[in-house]
């Protein structure tokens, strides 16, 4: 390489190995140096602005772009969810070998710390003598037949006395310029030296990958055969590359990290185990392994032995898509706990969505979380009635898998993600017989076509591959799913209610009714062998009954259900008018009712329906 003035010139220095030397100079110009470096460094954002300019620095202008190509590829990077993996060290470090071996080498090795892997940041400078490395990249110009000495992945040993240690004690870079003259550091790692040979390689340069006080890798660049050998000029241009190489590595190890974190309040967010109820006879969910943190499943007990199953992805990527998921997961806990139906409860979202969107967008709201985007599924299982009621924003799908093995996928109305559409949501109703499997799959935001047939299909293959059996549809359905585009998944066995376990009695509008729908209650409970409730449940019974009665003017109907674990008792009447819960004073003479329900159960409310609404509550039982 030409260009560079006598003067400026940096003197190369004899060291341990006399084939072997380092930077050094005299006044300050060591490269390796703290003012060495911040020169190159501006040297580099000087060039940044000067590409393919007569101005630019003298490295090659083809490998200062390709490598500018990294670096603001990977700094796009966490827009994109499936980006904050191990692969991603791999990947980048597959681009820079590529880089590389275009202009300044014929091969490339790259080599990177273990701690980085795992996004950790608390690698030591100088590196211990036990930090393990791994082969992150190796590169060979087209048409060049060299083997390399580990494989990519493998772990890669590191010996002492070898310039590759040394650069990493150091924290210098070197150039070897005379490999054919054999000195003691390939008697310490013969399997480079072996394929340095084998190679026919004449000179090599070998680089520290620095970031502030972390040491990510080492880069190591050859040249063989007839190629020129390394000089000085071109391990100025190395460094510089080296430079950009930590920083694109340390940009995808700051997202392993960030993934990390994201996975770790993802999983302290959601419940450790889902709830088990008469509605579902079992039940599993998996999180993606490589996902963007704000997946999530959800099962939530609902009034009338019922049970709300969801699925969903936040937009956004790590810390920040876990928060959006928690609060979405929150707001919709909320809404379900009203008794709202599941396209109800998607309006409310998509207008909590749109205002918190506009709050975001003015500077009100200080937040890198995305409500808009969100893609939610929300299937609300009845077992009395053995029906399912569903909707979705978004690209999330529903299969049904029924007891004889047919599979079925519902027409769900289609609907855009959360905050980005304002057309109305629909519900779809399904009849689901006893034991059908409900699979639940949430959808990305880089699902370009998740009601494809494809996507339709690939469901329906996993499910019969798999039987009815719940944990077996997950692992199959995870196995055939590529890294990084994995959703969220949940699958339910739903158990219908035996019709001996649901008892209703019609109550005419007499005041007289309330002491026989008493002592209907009470045959009942006796039936079922809850005796021990029978006092309490007809006294809750005196109570409702006497307000519908009293306030609604239409039909009203009692109904008690025995789900195994709880007894349930709901109230229906014609009046839309929701009981509200308030303290007497002293001196009222009514308007304790509620507050006694209150006391004898340990949940109770309310739910509109079609003709008027339910009063309803629930008391724990251990038959």
């Amino acid at each position: 390489m030409s260009g560079v003035t006598p003067q400026s010139r940096v003197e190369l220095k004899k060291i341990r190995d006399p084939s072997t030397a380092e930077f050094s100079g005299r006044g300050g110009t060591d490269p390796s140096s703290t003012t060495a470096r911040s020169h190159l460094h501006q040297r580099r954002i000087d060039g940044v602005h000067e590409v393919g300019s007569r101005s630019a620095p003298r490295e090659p202008v083809s490998i200062q772009h390709r490598t500018i190509i990294v670096v603001t590829r990977i700094r796009r990077g966490p827009e994109s969810p499936a980006l904050g993996t191990s692969t991603d060290v791999f990947q980048t470090a597959d681009r820079l070998a590529h880089a590389a071996v275009a202009e300044l080498a014929d091969f490339v090795a790259i080599e990177v710390s273990e701690p980085i892997l795992h996004g950790d940041v608390s690698i030591p400078r100088p590196l211990r003598s036990g930090t393990p490395f791994r082969r992150a990249a190796f590169q060979a110009k087209p048409g060049t037949s060299v083997r390399p000495a580990y494989a990519v992945g493998e772990v890669s040993r590191i010996p002492r006395a070898t310039p590759y240690r040394q650069a990493l004690v150091d924290l210098r870079p070197r150039l070897i310029a005379h490999l054919v003259r054999d000195g003691r550091w390939p008697v310490h790692d013969p399997a480079r030296a072996h394929r340095i040979r084998e190679a026919r390689a004449h000179s090599a340069m070998v680089i520290p990958l620095i970031v502030g006080d972390a040491v990510l890798g080492l880069v190591a660049l050859y040249r063989r055969a007839e190629s020129a050998p390394f000089d000085v000029d071109d391990l100025q241009a190395a460094v510089r590359f080296a430079d950009r190489a930590a920083q694109c590595l340390d940009a995808v190890r700051d997202r392993i990290q960030g993934r990390v974190h994201a996975q770790l309040l993802q999983r302290k967010l959601l419940p450790e185990a889902l709830p088990s109820f008469g509605a579902i006879e079992a039940a599993e969910g998996e999180l993606p392994v490589e996902g963007s943190g704000g997946e999530w499943f959800d099962i939530i007990p609902l009034s009338g032995a019922r049970a709300a199953l969801v699925v969903g992805a936040a937009r956004g990527w790590g810390v920040d898509a876990a928060v959006g998921m928690s609060q979405l997961r929150a707001m919709i806990i909320t809404l379900a706990m009203e008794d709202l139906a599941p396209d109800e409860i998607l309006a409310r979202l998509e207008d909590m969505a749109t205002r918190l969107g506009e709050r975001l967008m003015s500077g009100r709201l200080p937040s890198d979380v995305k409500y808009a985007g969100a893609s939610c599924l929300l299937v609300v299982y009845d077992p009395v009635t053995g029906r399912c009621t569903s909707s979705r924003a978004g690209g999330s799908q529903l299969v049904i898998i029924h007891p004889d093995g047919v599979v079925g996928a519902p027409g769900l109305p289609s609907h855009p993600a959360l905050g980005t559409d304002q057309h109305p949501y629909e519900s779809t109703e399904v009849d689901v017989p006893p034991g059908t499997v409900l699979l639940l799959k949430s959808g990305g935001i880089d699902d370009a076509h998740p009601d494809g047939d494809a996507a339709t299909e690939h469901l329906h293959e996993v499910v019969n591959r798999s039987g009815l059996d719940v944990r077996k549809i997950i692992e199959s359905a995870r196995r055939d799913v590529d890294p990084g585009h994995e959703p969220a998944l949940l699958v339910a066995r739903a158990q219908a209610l035996d019709a001996k376990n649901v008892a209703s009695l019609a109550v005419p509008s007499d005041p007289a009714a309330v002491a026989a729908a008493r002592a209907w209650t009470r045959r009942q409970l006796a039936t079922w062998m809850l005796d021990e409730l029978a006092s309490t449940t007809a006294l809750i019974v005196s109570e409702l009954v006497t307000n519908a009665l009293r306030y609604a003017t239409g039909p009203t109907e009692l109904r008690l259900i025995n789900d195994g674990h709880t007894l349930i008792c709901e109230v229906s009447d014609t009046n839309g008018a929701v009981p509200r819960l308030h303290k007497a004073r002293p001196s009222d003479e009514g308007g304790r009712g509620l507050s006694i329900v209150s006391e004898l159960t340990q949940h109770q409310g309310t739910r509109l329906t079609a003709r008027g609404k339910t009063v309803w509550t629930q008391q724990s039982h251990s038959t």
